[in-house]
C-alpha cells in the first residue's frame, strides 16, 4: 500500500474508529490538582492538632514519670521535700539526680531505689517555647509553652536520655 493509499483510507476511517492517544487531558489534569490541593487544605491543619496533642502526652508522661519517682520515694523512706528556687532550675536537677541515687554501701538500699531512670539527662531551660516541668516544693507541675518559669526542658526526640550520671562517694542526698 502506498503513501496515498494509506492517507485515503484515514481520511475515510470515522474520527471514533482512530486509536485515542493515551495521557490526560488539561482540564483532567487540572481537575485532579485540585481535588489534591482541596484535601490538602483540610488535612494538614489536623495534623498540626495532632503534633501538639502528642506533645502536650509526652510532657505528661515525663511529668508523671518524676511524680511517680516521689511517691515510690516517699513509700520506702519519706515524703520528699526541699525548697523550691523560681529563679533556676537547680532544685529540679537536685531533685531527680536525689530520685536516681542508690547507696552502694548501704547493705540495704531503699527498696524500689533508683526511682527514676538513671539514665534520666534533662536539660534545663525558662523559654516560653518549651514544655517545661517545675519543682514546687513537694511535687512536679508541667509549664506549657506561653507560660513563664525556668524547669526542666522536655524534649520530644530522646536528646534527654544518655549515660547515667555517676555519683561521687561521698554524695548526700538533700531530700534525706
Amino acid at each position: 500500500m502506498t503513501c496515498e493509499a494509506a492517507r485515503k483510507q484515514e481520511k475515510q476511517t470515522p474520527a471514533r474508529a482512530r486509536p485515542r492517544v493515551a495521557g490526560f487531558s488539561m482540564t483532567e489534569m487540572v481537575i485532579a490538582i485540585s481535588v489534591i490541593g482541596v484535601l490538602a487544605g483540610i488535612v494538614i491543619p489536623s495534623f498540626s492538632g495532632i503534633l501538639t496533642g502528642s506533645k502536650e502526652s509526652l510532657a505528661n508522661e515525663k511529668l508523671e514519670m518524676l511524680n511517680q519517682g516521689l511517691n515510690s520515694y516517699g513509700h520506702a523512706f519519706k515524703e520528699y521535700t526541699a525548697a523550691a528556687n523560681n529563679t533556676s532550675a537547680s532544685d529540679e536537677l537536685t531533685v531527680v539526680l536525689d530520685l536516681q541515687y542508690r547507696n552502694p554501701n548501704e547493705a540495704r538500699a531503699l527498696t524500689g531505689s533508683p526511682f527514676v531512670r538513671t539514665d534520666y539527662r534533662p536539660m534545663t531551660s525558662s523559654s516560653a517555647d518549651d514544655y517545661r516541668i517545675v519543682w514546687t516544693g513537694f511535687r512536679f507541675k508541667l509549664l506549657r509553652p506561653g507560660d513563664s518559669g525556668t524547669g526542666i526542658r522536655v524534649d520530644f526526640d530522646g536528646s534527654d536520655i544518655g549515660t547515667p550520671f555517676v555519683f561521687p562517694p561521698n554524695y548526700s542526698s538533700s531530700g534525706r
